[in-house]
């Protein structure tokens, strides 16, 4: 996956804009490449460098730079951190989207000769804005192909059958649904091609069950669609459970 690159900016580059860019690059560098400059750089507080080390943060390469060194560069973000780099920075070039976040003056806060609280209030700001950026399951599932699954009766029906019994073939579906298989498993293939079911194979039987990455939110619909549905469920379970059942390895389940 290809990092985005963030450019932070303050107006004197010694203090906030750093640590936001050590931050970054720590821990988070599977995500995004930081930068870091001033609108009218300034040698590095020391203090910078001692809440840095005493976090574990590197510093060696920590130099203030002026904005002017990135004009000709591109950024997917950049994240002003002061009022003042805020009203300087607005016009500059090769910037997909520009953020302000008001960060207090790190000497205004400064306690132990060092910026400790100015580091924690970054380090938060940057946790929420990577969980924001990031794609997360949960945000990848369709939610509109969720529901629309659920808008016809039988796949309804096999959906909340498998909430409850984990495991079900085809022939134990269409028994329980009073189905003809061909319907049974063209419902199925619908339903696995929405990324709510999936399948495996067990010697000459294929075994349906809710997808193992279906976002908690979605099994949690299933749970009210079970109870909402539960008179018809449980006719369908009596005429399940009366049938002879394929025997079921659940040791060769996949893992949930």
């Amino acid at each position: 996956m290809k990092r985005k690159r963030i450019l932070f900016v303050c107006t004197g580059n010694s203090a906030r804009s750093q640590m936001a860019q050590a931050i970054v690059n720590k821990d988070y560098s599977d995500q995004f490449e930081a930068f870091s400059a001033g609108s009218h750089p300034k040698a590095i507080d020391q203090r910078t460098f001692n809440t840095l080390e005493s976090r574990g943060y590197p510093t060696q390469n920590i130099q203030p730079k002026s904005i002017e060194l990135f004009q000709e560069q591109e950024f997917d973000y950049l994240i002003t951190l002061c009022t003042a780099a805020r009203g300087e920075c607005t016009s500059v070039p090769g910037i997909s989207e520009t953020l302000s976040w008001d960060i207090s003056q790190p000497k205004l806060v400064a306690m132990n000769d060092t910026f400790e609280p100015t580091f924690e209030e970054l380090k938060k700001r940057i946790h929420l804005f990577s969980i924001l950026q990031s794609a997360p399951l949960e945000d990848q599932f369709d939610a509109m192909q969720f529901h629309k699954s659920l808008g016809e009766k039988t796949r309804l029906m096999i959906t909340s059958l498998l909430h409850i019994e984990e495991e079900l073939s085809v022939g134990e579906l269409s028994e329980a649904l009073q189905e003809v298989q061909p319907k049974v498993s063209r419902a199925l293939a619908q339903l696995k091609e929405m990324k709510l079911v999936q399948d495996r194979r067990q010697g000459v039987w294929m075994f349906y069950s809710i997808a193992n990455d279906l976002p908690q939110w979605a099994r949690s619909i299933l749970d009210q669609t079970v109870m909402a549905k539960h008179i018809q469920l449980k006719s369908a379970l009596l005429l399940l459970n009366t049938t002879s059942r394929p025997q079921i390895d659940h040791s060769k389940k996949v893992e949930k």
